[in-house]
């Protein structure tokens, strides 16, 4: 028999992130909804989402405000609905019981040993200290006596990357100003974007391909298929195929000499959205048709700017695509995407001219460029792959 609860509804999972901001109320208490109505829109670092109804009923209460900080489990709001059976889709979250701590127990238990160290007195007191354990470091002295200077330097080397920003008491002098805050995922984006920077050595190959057949390609697939194949989709396909021919592409760096190697390929691509850029991932693409892959990037790029992008749509990536498009320029130095080695960066098309058996043509030329972790790839590698893009696109035909 149907009977009337009050049900508590929380905040979802929210992927990696810890937590999150409500941007948006959709409703307020006394509004009917109907099951996947929105109801609050969540902006984490990554990425805005949409949290929908899980149920039809009446809003009784809304324990939240726009600019609130939620974590995952918090109940905000509670919902009055007519069911038989009630499966809540996030339980309460199991809190674990308290570490129980031995007072009694020294609070530092680790011990350093340096036997064999080649360093002084002074040197193992401040290494001892800090915690540093002095067998990672490499002595400049005689018969390879680690130094302070030594020690100074590993402490420096350890850091994590600065930020360095212009000093706002320097500009306030020159007239009137304001002060805007940034959005989450554009924060969150420029320390990415200067940590990859700092910490990974950039090359980039720059690199042209002739669009002829192409276009010619889409026009075709475009008269007969439902889904508009833009040439996003013919570089995305081109791409999986390059990573598949070169798989060193599709890896991470995850320790000194260890390379992690794939064994499928993700493709992110960038978006760029009211509350930054966003990078999307079409799933195994290389397994992908064209009209696939094209029906993918309308799916994701309007979930995207419509902010109902979940944490799924936004993880796994293992190599990015930044498309400019129609906004223009010739050539451009993506910045790479951790923990992937290489990144595409596709420009504006343009028209040029060129003379075959003495007949003046034109054809469409799309410029590409690669950026590329040179610790994992050399010049060789970028040359031989970015010459296999430009070929497989080039032959591309209406598939």
């Amino acid at each position: 028999m149907a009977e009337i609860k009050e049900i508590e509804l929380k905040i979802p999972n929210l992927g990696e992130a810890d937590d999150t901001e409500i941007i948006e109320l959709s409703v307020k208490p006394g509004d009917i909804v109907k099951t996947n109505d929105p109801l609050i829109v969540l902006e984490s670092e990554k990425a805005a989402m949409e949290v929908p109804s899980d149920f039809d009923g009446e809003i009784i209460s809304l324990n939240v405000s726009e600019g609130d900080s939620v974590k995952e489990g918090m109940v905000f709001a509670t919902i009055k609905t007519e069911t038989k059976d009630i499966k809540v889709s996030n339980p309460e979250p199991e809190i674990p019981e308290p570490t129980k701590v031995n007072e009694t127990s020294p609070k530092n238990e680790r011990v350093l040993n340096f036997d064999g160290i080649n360093a002084g007195p002074a040197v193992r007191k401040i290494a001892r200290e800090l915690e540093i354990d002095l067998h990672k470091i490499s002595g400049t002295g005689k018969n390879s006596l680690i130094t302070k200077e030594d020690l100074k330097n590993f402490v420096h080397s350890s850091k994590p990357p600065s930020e360095d920003y212009y000093p706002q008491e320097k500009l306030i002098e020159f007239g009137d100003y304001e002060l805007v805050k940034q959005t989450k995922i554009r924060a969150l984006g420029a320390k990415n974007l200067q940590q990859s920077w700092q910490t990974i050595p950039h090359v980039t190959h720059f690199e042209e391909a002739d669009l002829t057949n192409i276009e010619l390609s889409r026009k075709i697939i475009n008269e007969s298929s439902q889904v508009k194949v833009t040439p996003l989709a013919f570089i995305i396909k081109s791409v999986s195929e390059a990573l598949k021919e070169f798989p060193i592409f599709n890896s991470s760096l995850v320790g000194d000499g260890e390379i992690f190697m794939r064994k499928y390929i993700n493709i992110g691509v960038a978006v760029d959205t009211d509350a930054g850029l966003i990078v999307p991932v079409i799933k195994d693409a290389d397994k992908l048709s064209i009209t696939d892959i094209a029906s993918n990037i309308i799916d994701l790029s309007t979930k995207a700017k419509s902010k109902k992008l979940l944490a799924k749509d936004l993880a796994g990536a293992t190599f990015t695509i930044s498309s400019l498009g129609p906004m223009g320029g010739t050539g451009f130095t993506p910045i790479i995407n951790p923990p992937e080695v290489g990144i595409i960066g596709v420009s504006r098309s343009k028209e040029e001219i060129y003379l075959d058996e003495g007949n003046v043509l034109t054809k469409k030329v799309l410029p590409l460029t690669l950026s590329y972790d040179h610790r994992v790839i050399n010049g060789a590698d970028a040359g031989k792959f970015m010459l296999f893009l430009k070929n497989h696109l080039e032959q591309n035909s209406k598939k």
